[in-house]
């Protein structure tokens, strides 16, 4: 029995009895901000140590930036919060930008991930641009959704662009620097898309577990999840003990009372109502196996499809039982709001804040652009059907008042989808993070100058942090494939 197994099996015996004496109530499941990637990258615990020393040594600027870089009419600025990291740079090296996504930008963004690693051995120089509407850069007031009309891809990345020129004169970078951006998730297609859009600017990039190909309904989602569970110990008995678990959840919802006895199953306050309670309790149920799946191991063993099976193949409990404790395990025995309206009521908070993840703003983005709605149309995963694409869609109408559709084949037009005319870009994903259903695997010619890599067992975005012990063995390799690429091609080797 290997290390990791022997690990999960003592967090098993220390915590299979949850303390029952409820708290104060916790949110459920919100999938625009749960599976956000920013809860990993802004917490800058995850950090090794050597790194809080440069962390001290590095702060916030800001720069005045356009709020609409497309209408010369509209003359209104902001301020927009950026972050640089030279102290491994030496005048001539090439310049590595972290693009953000939909959350605050952690000082830990320029110091404490894998292209940290790199760009100290090519004396790079690093910047970060915070998103705009993330974070502390404010746009507008507040976040009514007639503010948010500029909160767009294009507008992003024309940010970045105009930022890219400010610190190419502020840092007199010399003309012969190479530019090369990074990003992960949504900030991973940001980081392609840059290139794409602006290759005067940008001279290389990587985008890592970047779903550039979005789609409204989002059923692969669930399916990958269910494959990752497959890949565990005993994986099949793990799908199958979920899948009577949510049977008997849905025939207990059909009884007299049935509401109120899974509402006290499952420490729900308020109880149970409306069919759209029981559509976002059902998700909030799968979103637990949907964060461990996404996240496999980045924060340790004990967060991990692995640890998630153990539980479920419990044989001295009912499969009921096993899933009512990872619930509890994941609520922290506190109860729970499951309520429909009290999600909508969170998501209709328009108040700036520099510490929200993900939220309102991100979810105004996929109601417009992306989709990307993590449904139970498909019939090859575990968790029920209902929580289906109508459940997505109504709530982009009760929070925005939209009467329409993402749009999403103009984001594919926009930036070419999984077929872009572009070069010099690198697209890795990983075959345990469901994201990568959306992404660009399949390899391509020698001759291309668009380079992929497809990590076995690896998470989302699983390449962007330094290994640690608990980290896929095929992760190293896989960073090791990365820099030879991306030295080759600072060295201009084959070009």
């Amino acid at each position: 029995m290997n290390r990791t197994i022997l690990l999960l099996l003592l967090f098993l015996c220390i915590f299979s009895n949850i303390n029952s004496a409820h708290g104060r109530r916790s949110a459920s499941f919100r999938p625009h901000r749960d599976l956000s990637i920013y809860h990993q990258l802004s917490d800058e615990k995850l950090l090794p140590s050597s790194d809080q020393e440069l962390i001290s040594k590095i702060d916030y600027e800001w720069f005045t930036q356009s709020v609409d870089h497309f209408d010369s009419a509209n003359q209104k600025k902001f301020q927009q919060r950026y972050l640089v990291n030279d102290h491994f740079w030496d005048g001539k090296g090439p310049v590595f930008m972290m693009i953000n996504g939909e959350g605050p930008m952690s000082l830990g963004a320029v110091t404490g991930l894998q292209y940290v690693v790199w760009a100290k051995e090519v004396h790079a120089l690093i910047v970060s641009l915070e998103h705009r509407y993330y974070g502390a850069s404010f746009v507008t007031d507040n976040l009514a959704t007639e503010n948010l009309i500029y909160l767009t891809p294009q507008q992003a990345l024309a940010d970045n662009a105009v930022f890219r020129d400010f610190i190419a004169n502020t840092y007199s970078v010399p003309q012969t620097s190479k530019w090369v951006s990074f990003g992960g998730s949504y900030s991973g297609c940001l980081s392609s898309w840059f290139r794409i859009k602006y290759p005067n600017l940008v001279d290389y990039a990587i985008a890592s577990s970047a779903p550039v190909n979005p789609v409204i309904d989002f059923y692969q989602y669930l399916e990958v999840v269910q494959n990752a569970l497959l890949t565990t110990s005993n994986g099949q008995q793990c799908v199958d003990r979920i899948k009577q678990s949510t049977q008997k959840i849905q025939d207990l919802l059909k009884q007299p009372n049935g509401l109120k006895t899974v509402s006290e199953l499952f420490s729900l306050d308020p109880v149970l109502k409306t069919d759209d309670d029981i559509s976002n309790f059902m998700q909030s149920l799968a979103g637990t196996f949907m964060g461990d799946t996404q996240y496999n191991l980045i924060e340790g063993p004990f967060k991990s499809v692995e640890a998630l099976c153990l539980i479920m193949n419990n044989y001295s409990n009912d499969s009921l039982t096993n899933y009512i404790q990872i619930w509890n395990n994941a609520q922290k025995g506190e109860l729970v709001d499951v309520s429909y309206q009290s999600m909508i009521q969170e998501y209709a908070n328009i108040t700036n804040d520099d510490t929200n993840v993900g939220g309102r703003q991100w979810f105004f983005q996929t109601c417009t652009q992306f989709g990307y709605y993590q449904s139970s149309t498909s019939n090859n995963h575990p968790f029920g059907h209902l929580f289906e694409i109508d459940f997505q869609i109504k709530q982009c109408t009760d929070i925005f008042g939209f009467a329409f559709l993402p749009n999403v084949n103009w984001t594919i037009l926009e930036y070419g989808g999984l077929d872009p005319s572009a070069s010099n870009i690198m697209y890795i994903n990983g075959d345990i993070d469901p994201w990568h259903a959306l992404g660009i695997l399949d390899p391509k010619p020698a001759s291309s100058s668009i380079q992929t890599l497809l990590i076995h067992g690896a998470a989302h975005t699983a390449d962007m942090y330094i290994p640690r012990l608990f980290t896929p063995s095929t992760i190293a390799p896989a960073q090791k494939i990365i820099f030879k690429y991306l030295s080759d091609f600072l060295n201009n080797v084959n070009q």
